[in-house]
């Protein structure tokens, strides 16, 4: 019976039962709110939920508890269609020594539906703040299968789990009742109540109901198991007795109990019988059990050490793989957020219509993609008085990336330093490497290690080049802009001190009858692939 098991998660626990066991969950509450689940579709939900809002408002405006309507509103939880309702006004008072102090109460039910499935959060006894715990609890509700262990921490429910994080609370109530096919005499119950409440322990009243019974009552029990047991770190107490029935059945009854800590939902009171033997007829006379006694303890110990605290966080997985980054051809409509750092191009412009900031221009991931601003081309009188006319197109503007590079792909007409040969005396370039990937090195500085070098100044027109161990490291070229009323005979370029970072070690790209290139840089905005 036990070869084959099933988990299910009652409250923060999990329980193995036998695969083909019936279970089913009752007298669940959270933070004093009774919670019940009905299986519906949404049009069924608003036709007993109207019904049940005009049985409340017929009842008058009594105000001791058996009133109607105090308040009545629509529920505010993403996702969930449903009402609050605040009825049943109860006026009374206390006395404080000769003080008289007035109170009242009402009770309050919040319904909620959602994914096929109805909740009702309810109290009997609640006030204005009840209202906003309630929508509290059911933001946090989440859906699963029948037989689903949920990977987040929270409290299970039938068909739901509250997830942490949760409002901060003291009580979880929820039992398990569990189902034989074929022995409809055997009945399981598994309780999670709030712990520390418990005056007496299992043991205590065991002995109290020995001393109590009679010497030819004590005859018809056998004691299989009396004692401490701990499970899975719950310390607990046990109890195992087969029973002579008056009628001569032969019956079981066992109990398993931890008494918890009071206000701590991660160490609950909890409870675990099994009772075999029962009447299928309500009141009727016991009957012997279905299974031999080795088989109810082999059921026993199966389930009752399968008990344990649910993990408080997801379980393990593997990482999530990262999403695919967006290819050459996106395409991104002004407004959208940009999803790819890159050169992107846009449809606007064309002959005698320029585009401000250029047809393709660099934006980086995150940014808003631009509107392009359009620049007719300017008239003589226009120039002269250095206007430039403007205007938008009345479409958004569409941009396609064409280039994931830092810098778009365009011929270098300017020559980059070139590094310096090794110093006299320097070792030879085929020892072993001297840096590791990410090193920073200075303008100046010797090269520690052959391979490809990222200048980290941005707008530098060097990017990553290729330098051998040993060389020294050069200058990074920049080019000035040209003047404002026309473009010089050559590009201007100035050089200063920078700083390079070792991307990739390897030896030289490009061999010379078997001598490493001192230095091969690369074009501009050709950087080497890097993986």
């Amino acid at each position: 019976m036990t070869e084959k098991v099933k988990t299910v998660c009652v409250g923060r626990f999990l329980v193995d039962v036998p695969a083909n066991a019936e279970v089913s969950l009752s007298n669940q509450m959270m933070d004093g709110f009774a919670i019940d689940t009905v299986e519906e579709s949404e049009t069924a939900f608003s036709t007993r939920l109207a019904a049940r809002e005009a049985e409340i408002r017929s009842r008058g405006g009594a105000t001791d508890g058996t009133g109607g309507m105090v308040e009545a509103s629509d529920l505010r939880v993403g996702g969930m269609s449903g009402r609050n309702f605040v009825y049943g006004l109860n006026r009374g008072y206390w006395m404080e020594g000769d003080r008289r102090v007035d109170d009242e109460f009402v009770s309050f039910e919040a319904h909620a539906h959602t994914g096929g499935l109805s909740f009702t959060l309810s109290r009997k006894v609640a006030d204005a703040a009840d209202a906003k715990v309630a929508e509290t609890l059911l933001a946090r509700l989440q859906l699963r299968g029948e037989d689903e262990v949920p990977a987040v921490a929270g409290f299970c429910i039938g068909r739901a789990l509250f997830a942490e994080p949760l409002p901060p609370h003291n009580t979880e109530h929820v039992v398990m009742h569990i189902g034989l096919p074929g022995h409809p005499d055997i009945g399981m119950a598994f309780a999670s109540l709030p712990g520390g409440r418990s005056a007496r322990s299992l043991l205590t009243r065991v002995a109290e109901m020995d001393a109590d019974a009679g010497a030819d009552e004590m005859l018809r029990v056998t004691k299989l198991r009396t004692g401490k047991r701990d499970i899975n770190n719950f310390p607990g107490e046990e109890s195992l007795e087969r029973v002579r029935e008056f009628n001569f059945a032969t019956t079981f009854g066992f109990v398993w109990e931890t008494e918890g800590v009071k206000d701590d939902p991660l160490q609950p009171f909890l409870s675990l019988e099994l009772h075999a033997g029962i009447s299928p007829e309500p009141g009727g006379k016991p009957v012997d059990s279905s299974l031999h006694e080795d088989a109810v303890l082999a059921l026993w110990e199966a389930i009752s050490s399968s008990i344990r605290l649910r993990p408080n966080g997801p379980l393990p997985s593997d990482p999530p793989a990262e999403p695919p980054a967006p290819q050459l051809g996106t395409t991104a409509i002004a407004g959208d957020m940009c999803p790819q750092s890159g050169w992107w191009q846009c449809r606007e412009g064309g002959p005698g219509l320029d585009v401000h900031g250029g047809q393709v221009q660099y934006i980086r991931k995150g940014e808003r993609m631009p509107q392009a601003l359009l620049l007719p081309r300017q008239t003589l009188w226009q120039k002269v008085r250095r206007v430039q006319p403007s205007m938008e197109s009345p479409r958004l503007t569409a941009w396609t990336l064409v280039d994931k590079r830092m810098r778009p792909r365009v011929t270098s007409v300017v020559s980059l330093a070139a590094a310096s040969p090794p110093p006299a005396g320097f070792e030879s370039a085929t020892a072993e490497p001297r840096a590791a990937v990410g090193t920073y090195v200075r303008t100046g500085e010797t090269c520690p290690a052959s391979g490809w070098w990222r200048c980290e100044e941005v707008h530098a027109l060097d990017g990553t080049r290729w330098f051998a161990r040993g060389s020294v490291l050069p200058v990074a070229t920049f080019q000035v802009p040209p003047g404002v009323f026309g473009k010089a005979d050559g590009p201007e370029v100035i050089q200063r001190r920078s700083l390079w970072q070792l991307m990739r070690q390897v030896e030289a790209p490009a061999m010379t009858q078997g001598t490493p290139m001192p230095d091969a840089g690369l074009s501009l905005g050709e950087p080497p692939a890097l993986a």
